[in-house]
């Protein structure tokens, strides 16, 4: 174990992976050799992820065989075939005035739940709406048959401030996809989903190999969709390596296979309106199919088979990041909404105890320690400066962006200014004084609004001189700093501590629970 946290420190992990341990009711090696844990009675799910997304095109193989049928009815076959390699080209179909219909859209967002935090901010409205991703995260409202229905709603979202609103052509065009053989015959031509089962063994789309079946539909943009329908564990198996590195210890591999399954369960909606449940990229998690599993990765996968957190009974929402600089941030630091008491400030390693780093001053000598799980980390401390004329550059993008007003200009900023501290260290947010106005910016989005700067457990300094000042951020830690600190738990596991250690010290009061 690590040295210098003292007993109390131990004996509180202790305890709380005790409880960790009872609550779930389970032990290794308990799998009853049906597909089942010992004592549950849900099979193991099967779940469908974008593979392919806004797409013209794939080349796809079967090398054990496949049969195809319709979505609709796939226990009707339409066609069975060996060994074979296929190719699915768009192709569009202009139909001018007969699609003429409209939508209003709202936002350009960096993430879904930004999106589905404002969603439900707005409340009950009286349009059709969904949240989809044509390139960054938005909301669509309608359609609507015509101008006068759809500049109705943009002026009803308007009036509840949200400016960066407009109105869109739903389509102008509608696609279907040809899918043919190497040798340029055609199997199928059409809109309608189809799904291809392989008789043994995957597919390869692109050169990525998975498991489970293939399902080829059109999105929502008017482009082609690949939908892997796989195994969770074997979905689990490939995004573990991508979430964190195969040579990590055993235990840091074991603890973030139940988030990665937690993740998964509890966003099955994230992309309902693309039809499927989750994307294979940094949006979602990073799933690459059976060649990025590794032995060690699989291995974690199979030793927490089934297991998910849960919180009074519920899924949690089991967010990770990078690194947390030596103390994790309460939910309600970074992001709105609340509900999620598991998520909360935790000295994680740093030996500053009850975390109180409300004030400019306690951060700034919190920065000067050295002491943290997640110390490795090349990004445990780091610094960020700009000139003036570097971030007003930088403003005439982001302030116009985080402030919901696209058409704002601006020309010349005049200061910046902290508003105080959360208890994690975490900055509450700032002010800008810009020559179009102040502008406040909270929580999360205050990295953004900078560029992009690595957590907002930062202290600002201005150095320079009048005519050409520096603004200098010097922080700790990479990410939102809510959960799982990665680095954290990897320190962890070298020291000694076990996966259900780690997990009670990232997600106080939550529990594992073995679901199939």
């Amino acid at each position: 174990m690590r040295k210098g946290h003292g007993k109390a420190f131990e004996m509180k992990i202790a305890k709380a992976a005790a409880t960790l341990s009872l609550i779930a009711g389970f032990t290794f090696g308990c799998s009853s050799g049906n597909g089942r844990t010992e004592g549950k009675v849900l099979t193991e799910p099967q779940v469908r992820i974008g593979i392919v997304q806004k797409a013209t095109g794939a080349d796809i193989s079967f090398p054990g065989g496949y049969e195809m049928a319709k979505a609709s009815a796939p226990e009707k076959t339409l066609r069975s075939a060996g060994p074979e390699s296929l190719k699915v080209d768009l192709v569009k179909l202009n139909l001018n005035s007969a699609l003429n219909r409209l939508r209003v859209s709202l936002g350009h967002f960096r993430s879904y739940e930004q999106t589905e935090y404002l969603l439900k901010k707005l409340g009950e409205v009286p349009f059709e709406h969904m949240i989809a991703q044509p390139k960054q995260w938005s909301i669509w409202f309608g359609p609507f048959t015509n101008k006068a229905e759809a500049e109705h709603a943009m002026n009803y979202i308007r009036a509840k401030g949200l400016y960066d609103v407009r109105i869109e052509p739903v389509s102008d065009a509608a696609s279907i996809f040809v899918v043919r053989t190497t040798d340029g015959s055609e199997l199928a031509k059409g809109g309608n989903p189809l799904v291809f089962r392989p008789v043994s063994g995957g597919f390869k789309i692109n050169s990525k190999e998975y498991k489970g079946d293939l399902e080829l539909r059109l999105d929502q943009y008017g482009t082609l969709s690949a939908i892997n329908i796989v195994n969770v564990e074997d979905y689990i198996a490939s995004v573990l390596p991508k979430e964190m590195p195969p040579s990590a210890h055993p235990e840091a591999l074991k603890a973030q296979a139940v988030i990665a399954r937690t993740y998964l369960m509890n966003n099955l909606g994230r992309h309902e309106a693309d039809g499927f449940n989750l994307c294979a990229t940094t949006d979602c998690q990073v799933y690459g199919g059976v060649n990025d599993v590794t032995a060690s990765t699989l291995d974690a996968t199979k030793k927490t088979r089934g297991m998910v957190l849960t919180y009074s009974g519920r899924l949690a929402n089991a967010v990770f990041h990078s690194t947390c600089g030596g103390v994790n941030a309460n939910y309600d630091d970074v992001f709105s909404g609340g509900g999620h008491p598991y998520l909360t400030s935790v000295d994680d390693g740093s030996g500053v105890g009850d975390v109180n780093l409300d004030s400019a001053e306690k951060v700034k000598a919190f920065l000067a320690r050295k002491a943290g799980f997640c110390e490795a980390s090349k990004y445990f401390r780091w610094e960020k400066s700009y000139g003036k004329d570097e971030l007003l550059e930088l403003f005439k993008q982001t302030i116009p962006e985080f402030s919901n007003k696209p058409d704002l200009k601006i020309n010349d900023f005049s200061g910046i200014k902290i508003i105080g501290y959360f208890n994690s260290g975490r900055v509450k947010g700032v002010s800008i004084d810009t020559d179009a106005g102040r502008y406040v910016f909270e929580k999360d989005a205050v990295r953004w609004v900078f560029g992009g700067l690595k957590s907002t457990l930062f202290v600002l300094e201005v150095g320079g001189t009048a005519q050409a000042p520096v603004y200098t951020f010097k922080g700790a830690g990479w990410g939102h700093g809510l959960g799982l600190c990665q680095m954290g738990a990897m320190n962890m596991a070298k020291q000694g501590y076990g996966m259900n250690q780690i997990l009670s010290h990232y997600y106080p009061g939550a529990t594992v629970e073995a679901k199939w």
